[in-house]
């Protein structure tokens, strides 16, 4: 009975395994790969190929038995010499015995030399049998070198296909081993013809197509010269045919970016000239004939296959996806990891704002401590105390407590603010009163230092907040489809390379589907516009758009330059700036910036710091880096604004306050949106010389803990100015009793387009209108919007 289940149990398994690998695609591939293999004779009737690929496929159970069967029934109808045949099946039937006992064996090499052990006595003892030792002989060496070889590259091929389904990239060695396989497998089918059209021609030619257009001009030529190779050995063409075809894949290939269509062109062109030149008049039209055929099919094939084909060999599909798929994890994690910053950061500020603040200077703790630290200095040693903290405690506590609300409502007592009773039974009312008052004094300094170190908890507590907001913000930027596109990178590197400009690196990351920038760092030129005469115009050719330049670190005395350019902006905007400091100062109280920022934004700011020379420029400066800085981060407006003026109230136990004036200017939108901190108004001056104030009334930062921001939004065009100015130049005009708007009136009539004249019309306005005095520090800031 146990016999008989074993038996049943090996019946059922092998008619599972064939049914599997019957319907298994790659069964059908290596069985037929096998067959025609083991078809395909090298040189003198020679044909080890088919065997040599039984051994690399023996050691994979699945595959074994059915290409087994496949291999030998291939080598029984080969058609070769009888003694061959025999010699052939007997090396298969061999390596089918042993192959549980190689499939382990994971070295390439062991496995060639295993094929080569096996196939070298049956040949050496065929080659004793039928005489002619050397020549004999000289051929089953080169049977045995050719069954090494074979089992060598045929290990590739087997490989990736038995793993076609899992691998994404392909390495160059297992291409020309397919490549090889398939030439090869193409010989194995002979010399068949269907109404005089050669199976084997097209076949031939529609693998030097497919590679050529998947793989480019290199695989093209390389498959050319494999198939040309083989023909030859086989004695099928010339040798010319080698070159013929190397040279029509290399031209097939060439054109691959284009489209298949003019690859096959290339292709049949490339081939017939040379086949027509070398052949003269005798040219065999069938030839040419059997290329159109082939390119036919070609074109008849779907193009996800040929996708499907590229990816393949190229690896770029599975590549890029790889390289996603990590980028966007390690997305992942940063924004996990931030989104935990930013939690902890808001838990800590929450932290802050839960800490219980005391609401008046005594409460009755303190009022205990008080009345306890009374007692020890004045009752303690008095000859009442028995009287009054023994017999009449609760009196007396209650008398105390009276004393010190009146004392902490008043802030100061006298004697006759105490209650009469108390004054008629303590021998030493003055006593107590002046303790009591010391006392209090005592707790509300430090009651006020509490304040203070509450106000600037809170402000710590803002700006934790603050940083919490903005770490979300960096969280969510993370969140953006950001892609680097490596096509369009190498196009691009053509492209300078042909224009002769060389750059160091070069990044195009693709944000969304309209927006792109462009990043490159190269040497620094020598003439010092590079970037604006050239490198755009290469740069826009290629993307296909127009780009405007952002200059990054760029400077004459460096070794590199960085750039980053991006798509032109609807608006342009330029700036000149004039100023002067105050009289006998060196150092300016005013400081200012314009800039680029991200998003396609641009903009200005002008800072005046409260008080004069070094204090004033201090406070100035800090305000103004701290703009540039967060700014320039994308972070928001009123975070950046309560940044510094959470700054400035803790930087100094002096008081220490600047204005701001800012002015953003949306590049594509053409509006300007301005925030204005104890700032001077803003002047637009129109193409139609009208001019727009504006002004608003806050107090500048630094000042009260929480700001209250303003902002003003307008319309700006083309041909608009924004002049933006400090109190400097406003006070010119009322220290003469001009008025605030004196510059209204000069601007309107003013005719000067430069903005550098524009600026310095108006600071010498100014300095005229004050006999050349200059009682504060003055700047001007001119911005003139143009369009693209």
């Amino acid at each position: 009975m146990q016999r008989s289940v074993v038996v049943s149990n090996r019946k059922i398994d092998l008619k599972n395994t064939m049914k599997i690998n019957l319907s298994d695609s790659n069964t059908i591939i290596l069985c037929l790969i096998g067959f025609l293999l083991s078809r395909a004779m090298v040189v003198d009737n020679i044909a080890p190929l088919g065997v040599a690929f039984f051994l690399c496929v023996s050691k994979l159970d699945k595959y074994r038995l059915p290409v087994f069967v496949s291999t030998l029934a291939g080598t029984l109808l080969s058609f070769n010499q009888a003694s061959n045949i025999i010699k052939y099946s007997m090396c298969i039937i061999i390596m089918h015995f042993i192959a549980n006992n190689i499939k382990n064996i994971k070295s390439i090499n062991k496995i060639s030399i295993i094929g080569m052990l096996i196939i070298m006595p049956l040949s050496i003892g065929q080659a004793i049998v039928f005489g002619n030792y050397i020549y004999n002989l000289s051929i089953s060496l080169v049977e045995c070198i050719l069954m090494f070889v074979s089992t060598y590259i045929f290990s590739y091929g087997v490989s990736i296909i038995n793993k076609r389904a899992s691998r994404k990239v392909t390495s160059s060695e297992e291409i020309v081993a397919l490549t090889i396989i398939i030439t090869f497998s193409i010989i194995g089918i002979g010399d068949v013809s269907i109404i005089g059209i050669s199976i084997r021609n097209i076949l031939a030619t529609m693998t030097i197509l497919i590679l050529s257009i998947t793989g480019g001009a290199a695989l093209g030529a390389s498959s050319g010269v494999i198939i040309g190779l083989v023909y030859f050995i086989n004695n099928i063409t010339s040798s010319m045919y080698m070159g013929i075809y190397a040279f029509a894949g290399l031209i097939s290939g060439g054109f691959n970016k284009v489209n298949k269509y003019l690859s096959i062109a290339g292709y049949i062109v490339g081939w017939s000239l040379i086949y027509i030149y070398t052949s003269g008049s005798g040219s065999n039209i069938r030839a040419i004939r059997d290329i159109f055929i082939a390119s036919i099919l070609v074109m008849l094939i779907p193009e996800e296959f040929m996708k499907k084909i590229e990816k393949f060999i190229k690896g770029n599909g599975g590549l890029s996806d790889g390289i996603e798929d990590y980028l966007s994890r390690s997305r992942e994690i940063t924004n996990n990891r931030l989104r935990g910053m930013y939690k902890t950061y808001s838990d800590l500020a929450n932290t802050f704002d839960r800490i219980r603040e005391k609401e008046k200077i005594l409460d009755q703790k303190d009022i205990a401590h008080i009345i306890d630290m009374v007692y020890s200095d004045e009752c303690k040693n008095c000859g009442m105390r028995r009287r009054c903290w023994e017999t009449r405690f609760n009196y007396t506590y209650t008398m105390m407590n009276r004393i010190l609300e009146c004392l902490e409502e008043s802030g100061e007592i006298q004697l006759d603010n105490i209650p009469s009773d108390f004054k008629k039974d303590c021998i030493k009312p003055e006593s107590i009163v002046k303790t009591s008052n010391c006392y209090y004094k005592m707790f509300a300094l430090d009651y006020s230092w509490q304040q203070k170190f509450s106000e600037n908890r809170k402000l710590v507590a803002k700006q934790i907040r603050y940083m919490s907001k903005s770490i979300e913000c960096m969280a969510m930027e993370l969140d953006r489809d950001i892609t680097f596109d490596m096509e369009m990178e190498n196009n691009i590197l053509i492209e300078l390379d042909r224009n002769n400009i060389s750059v160091k690196k070069l990044n195009y990351i693709s944000k969304d589907l309209n927006d792109f920038e462009v990043l490159i760092e190269k040497e620094t030129c020598k003439g010092g516009n590079l970037c604006e005469r050239k490198i755009a115009g290469v740069v826009s050719s290629v993307v296909g758009q127009d780009l405007d330049v952002n200059k990054i670190g760029c400077t004459c005395l460096g070794d590199s330059c960085k750039i980053k350019l991006s798509k032109k902006q609807e608006y342009k905007v330029v700036t000149e700036v004039s100023n002067m400091s105050k009289d006998g100062y060196i150092i300016s109280g005013d400081n200012y910036t314009y800039m680029e920022i991200s998003e396609g934004k641009y903009m200005m700011a002008i800072s005046d710091g409260m008080g004069k020379g070094r204090k004033a420029y201090e406070e100035s400066s800090i305000t103004i880096d701290i703009l540039e800085k967060m700014m320039d981060s994308k972070i928001d407006e009123e975070i950046v604004i309560d940044t510094i003026n959470n700054i400035l109230m803790l930087k100094s136990s002096d008081e220490m306050f600047s204005t701001l004036d800012l002015g953003i200017v949306d590049l594509n939108k053409g509006i300007l949106n301005t925030i204005k901190m104890g700032a001077c108004s803003t002047y637009i001056k129109r193409s139609n010389g009208d001019i727009d104030l504006i002004s608003t009334a806050s107090l500048p930062v630094g000042i009260l803990s929480d700001v209250n921001i303003e902002r003003d939004t307008r319309k700006i065009k083309d041909g608009d100015y924004i002049i933006m100015v400090s109190d400097g130049i406003i006070d010119a005009g009322k220290n003469k009793n001009l008025g605030d708007n004196w510059l209204i009136y000069f601007l309107k009539n003013m005719d000067t387009s430069n903005p550098k004249d524009i600026s310095k019309e108006i600071l010498n306005r100014a300095l005229d209108i004050q006999n050349n005095n200059i009682y504060d520090d003055m700047t001007v800031l001119v911005s003139k919007v143009y369009k693209h």
